[in-house]
């Protein structure tokens, strides 16, 4: 009777701990989704991988800079003035001049900023400003010269670096060579650009600046 008690007891007993270590297992997999770790302080595993503190400064450093290039991007798609690019003077020996020599007419001012001069081959830099809400053309075919010795010249096509048109309230930058070589005697020059097109071009089409001495 004694054992067949105890027998009972014993089956109890095992049916129990398999119903609590099942109610554990069960517990430590709903733990295992929902934390990632399994099992209660020092005894606990991780199962998830965690980002390090540097990995996610670096990403997110990652990030800024892409998205500063996206911004940078963007340089240089608004802007109003366009530029020709002025390569070096070929000779060493010119003489230059730089200054500001200007005329405005109407809504168009003409500023000439440098001069170069070598051996009677004259350059003239120029800086074009159109303040109208129209584009305006500048040819270089009409573009002319007169010295202080009464010479006259045009701007040779050919060597001259001009954008010719310019769009509404923006700038243009170049140059233009004068299509010979200018007097021994000459010191001063006037520049005269005619035939501006455009519908808010200056009365008559013409702007002159004048007084633009010659280097040296």
């Amino acid at each position: 009777m004694d054992d067949e008690t105890h027998r009972k007891k014993s089956s109890a007993v095992l049916k129990i701990s398999l119903v609590v270590l099942g109610v554990l297992v069960l517990l430590g997999v709903i733990q295992a989704v929902t934390a990632g770790t399994v099992g209660v302080g020092a005894l606990s595993v991780t199962l998830r991988e965690t980002p390090s503190p540097s990995a996610s400064a670096s990403s997110s450093a990652t990030s800024a800079s892409t998205s500063d290039e996206t911004v940078g991007s963007l340089d240089g798609a608004v802007g109003t003035t366009s530029q020709v690019d002025v390569p070096p003077g070929a000779d060493a020996s010119a003489k230059v001049l730089t200054g500001s020599w200007k005329q405005a007419r109407g809504l168009l001012t003409v500023e000439v900023t440098k001069v170069e001069n070598a051996g009677g081959r004259v350059k003239v830099f120029v800086t074009a400003v159109n303040a109208s809400n129209a584009k305006m053309d500048l040819p270089v075919a009409s573009v002319t010269a007169a010295d202080d010795a009464q010479r006259e010249y045009g701007a040779s096509a050919s060597a001259s670096r001009w954008p010719v048109s310019i769009a509404k309230n923006s700038s243009i930058n170049g140059y233009l060579e004068l299509d010979q070589r200018v007097g021994a005697d000459s010191t001063a020059f006037s520049l005269t650009f005619a035939g501006i097109i455009g519908q808010l071009a200056p009365t008559g089409g013409a702007v002159t600046v004048t007084g633009i001495p010659i280097p040296e």
